[in-house]
């Protein structure tokens, strides 16, 4: 689900979104006639040299300035390690039919890696954005965020010319409908036409085009309005609005209806702003609460294996529930997501500490880092497993199983080529600023 700018701070207290219990201090202004009400401030806009910090003075409110100039914040490992588990989940759900799908594709109940990626990215969202616009205003948090969704864009490009270049040469056909490459093409680039497994990069790409402006709003202090509005599109898509059946022929938005989606990003950008913001969690750090969801997923999770725990007995069609409900996320699908992200917020900060030595950690990790590199390489991979799928089904169970280890093993290459790329670009900006430093 795809990454934003990966510079995010390490998260104290007990769980993956526990946040700062005091009140934020008085944020500190440019100016120090402005005293801004926390959640309560207008944007204010000053003369061009002063109008950035005035805009993060006055308008973020409860975002605390007063460590305005500092470093960026620090990665949270949990958050990485996440990202990197749902990355090898949708890489092994994104390849033809294997035995390991029954494990990936809603292995542990109602839900997927899809839903924990977007989810994730919100959270990180608003920690990266939020922290520039605390610190460097609010001009500064639209461009970079920008900046990302056009970088998004274009790898979802990218990847979509060359699905269709790999078409023209034998490949897997994803653009069948249209009469000739270039119609595919421009259908495409313009995201009135998605594929399968062609539609998250575009989705993320949008949310960053309006997520400054929901920062803005809520440092504002209109968070309620927020999740009003974002549960109203929610039940729009129960109702099918945004689906396949209410878009003219002409608009295919694959397989996610984002009127429901975005339900998963909001909650996430919410959750990350209580950290930015340094305010109160509401959501009770509650035994009993941890009780129920322990409940609920254990329930989700035995009925989505029914025919595994109960024979023929048939409590839902699980079908239709890894599918149609997927796309338009069904109640029971957000609310097995909801306990389960209850439950790993509640694990206290030593769990953490005791196992990311592990080397299986540290690979997740490692993927979580560079996750728009990996992610974009899975698509890769599942294009070039489908090309040649007549030849997988014919392979026996375990081969199958081997070819999926090694797709979800070729997920470090990318990682390692990012890694390095980015590496080599610190060393050449470091070597310019000593050129540049030193008198001629």
């Amino acid at each position: 689900m795809l990454s934003v700018v990966l510079n995010h701070e390490r998260n104290s207290g007990q769980g993956m979104f526990q946040t700062n219990r005091e009140p934020a201090p008085e944020p500190v202004l440019a100016n120090p006639e402005a005293t801004p009400t926390p959640l309560d401030a207008s944007v204010r806009v000053g003369e061009a040299g002063r109008a950035g910090a005035v805009v993060a003075g006055a308008a973020v409110g409860a975002i605390t300035a007063s460590n305005r100039g500092l470093s960026p914040p620090r990665r949270d490992p949990r958050v990485d390690t996440l990202r990197g588990l749902f990355l090898i989940v949708m890489m092994v759900d994104h390849l033809p039919h294997n035995p390991l799908r029954r494990l990936s594709d809603g292995g542990f109940g109602l839900v997927s890696g899809a839903e924990g990626f977007v989810f994730l990215s919100g959270l990180v969202s608003a920690w990266v954005y939020g922290h520039i616009f605390a610190n460097q205003g609010l001009n500064a948090a639209r461009r970079r965020a920008w900046h990302r969704a056009r970088d998004i864009y274009l790898t979802h490009l990218l990847l979509y010319t060359l699905a269709l270049l790999g078409g023209l040469c034998g490949g897997w056909q994803i653009a069948s409908r249209f009469a000739d490459f270039w119609e595919a093409w421009w259908h495409g680039a313009v995201l009135i036409y998605q594929p399968g497994y062609f539609s998250i990069l575009p989705m993320y790409a949008g949310f960053l085009l309006l997520f400054p402006l929901l920062l803005q709003q809520m440092a504002r202090g209109r968070a309620p309005l927020i999740w009003a509005g974002s549960i109203a599109l929610w039940l729009s898509a129960q109702w099918g609005i945004g689906g396949p059946a209410h878009n003219p022929p002409w608009l295919q938005l694959g397989t996610f209806n984002i009127l429901a989606w975005q339900l998963f990003f909001i909650a996430g950008a919410q959750f990350g702003y209580l950290k930015v913001a340094e305010l109160r969690s509401p959501i009770p750090h509650s035994r009993a609460l941890l009780g129920f969801c322990v409940v609920v997923v254990s329930l989700l999770f035995l009925v989505r294996h029914q025919n595994v725990f109960f024979r023929n007995l048939s409590l839902i069609d699980v079908r239709t529930a890894l599918a149609d409900w997927k796309m338009r996320n069904h109640p029971l699908r957000l609310i097995n997501f909801a306990a389960y992200a209850y439950i790993l917020w509640y694990l206290p900060r030593s769990v953490d500490e005791r196992v990311q030595g592990l080397s299986v950690f540290r690979l997740l990790r490692y993927f979580g880092r560079h996750s728009l590199q990996v992610f974009a390489w899975s698509i890769l991979v599942s294009y070039a497993a489908f090309s040649f799928r007549d030849t997988w089904v014919t392979l026996s169970p375990a081969r199958q199983v081997l070819l999926a280890l090694a797709a979800a093993a070729s997920l470090a290459c990318p990682a390692w080529l990012h890694e390095r790329w980015r590496f080599r670009a610190s060393q050449r900006s470091l070597r310019l600023a000593e050129n540049t430093a030193t008198p001629s």
